[in-house]
């Protein structure tokens, strides 16, 4: 018997939080519908030797954890976080049904496996500055399945302008695509004005997953932790950044949990599910990242947003001002060192409304 699948085409990076929670949330909210899969493409790996170096690193993934311990080249921290998301990704977001290659296009796994949609989104996966080449950001766009099978649900560039080149393969990919959301308003002007196709703005998915929900997956991580504030940052924080915080923790007697940071090799080791444990149970959330304030909204927890201190990625403000406004939170990067308190009630009932218009595009697109 045939099984149809609802399937996910989003950046497969194995070792990035917002990354795999909104994998999980997406797969979550469409298993709702339907069966549901992860399709594993494969980007930079042009040809069948660069595909098969990546296949084999993949299955010795855990002999290397060993002889890297052995040999010392990773320290002990390293590789319990490595571990940690391998087993979230295993058990959680097993992309194994169906891949998909620039070389030789879409490989079923399963003789009785058959796509019914290819949901494009969500993360940065329109953001071609992420190494990708002509041919990953085509695929990327849904090159590879027919156009009547394609959607989009969230989907983000990251970026507040494509340049030139790229704009190009956004013109020929983007109209195959029937039904168009975007996660910042930013995305929406962009596609609009370049390809002339209307899109949608719905929630990034980690939204569409309530907290009681979420907590499910905890482990226990943070359960005889005293009161904290948690950091999590993908930049550098600058000295005055890193002030602020001590003065905070400082005043209201919290220890600091350093997500992401070799100074706490507890906190550094945590995978998916105990980083948004280590986000829903905290006094503060200090981030310069998307995914921190979208947990930090979920558990309702206060937090500040610092500029990302890095020079190496282009602009991607306009993800958080989209994701701000949403929720009255305008303001939330302004002032440095003013950190604001909100009205939860407010923010979760603005949550709620938008839950209900995202979940609902979602299901009209799904219909057609």
């Amino acid at each position: 018997m045939i099984k149809e699948y609802y399937c996910i085409l989003t950046i497969n990076d194995p070792m990035n939080y917002g990354n795999r929670l909104q994998n999980y949330a997406l797969q979550t909210v469409l298993s709702r519908y339907g069966n549901t899969t992860t399709i594993h493409q494969y980007n930079r790996t042009p040809t069948k030797a660069s595909y098969t170096k990546e296949k084999l690193h993949d299955f010795l993934r855990p002999l290397l954890w060993h002889v890297n311990l052995l040999l010392k080249r990773r320290i002990p921290m390293q590789i319990n976080r490595e571990k940690n998301f391998y087993k979230f990704n295993k058990d959680f977001v097993p992309a194994d049904l169906i891949s998909e290659t620039s070389f030789s296009g879409v490989h079923l796994r399963k003789k009785n496996f058959c796509v019914k949609k290819v949901i494009i989104g969500s993360d940065q996966v329109w953001n071609y500055t992420f190494d990708l080449s002509n041919d990953d950001l085509e695929m990327r766009l849904g090159r590879n399945y027919p156009s009547q099978k394609l959607l989009a649900y969230a989907a983000s560039i990251g970026l507040d302008e494509i340049d030139a080149k790229e704009a190009s393969i956004f013109k020929q990919y983007i109209p195959r695509i029937k039904h168009i959301s975007v996660r910042e308003h930013k995305a929406k002007e962009l596609l609009e004005s370049l390809c002339h196709v209307p899109a949608a703005v719905v929630l990034d998915p980690t939204l569409l997953v309530s907290a009681s929900e979420w907590k499910k997956l905890f482990t226990g991580v943070t359960s005889k932790q005293k009161k904290y504030v948690v950091t999590y940052f993908l930049g550098k924080p600058t000295d005055k950044q890193e002030q602020i915080i001590q003065q905070y923790a400082h005043e209201h007697d919290c220890d600091i949990r350093r997500l992401n940071d070799t100074r706490d090799p507890e906190a550094f080791s945590a995978g998916p599910r105990e980083f948004i444990e280590f986000i829903a149970n905290s006094e503060y959330v200090f981030t310069d990242s998307y995914h921190a304030c979208c947990f930090s909204i979920i558990f309702e927890r206060y937090f500040k947003v610092f500029n990302r201190n890095t020079s190496t990625m282009k602009n991607m403000n306009s993800r958080m001002k989209s994701l701000f406004e949403q929720f009255g939170l305008a303001d939330t990067m302004e002032h440095e060192d003013v950190l604001p308190h909100y009205n939860t009630v407010a923010v979760q009932q603005q949550l709620e409304e938008r839950q209900k218009q995202s979940l609902d595009w979602l299901q009209e697109a799904l219909r057609h």
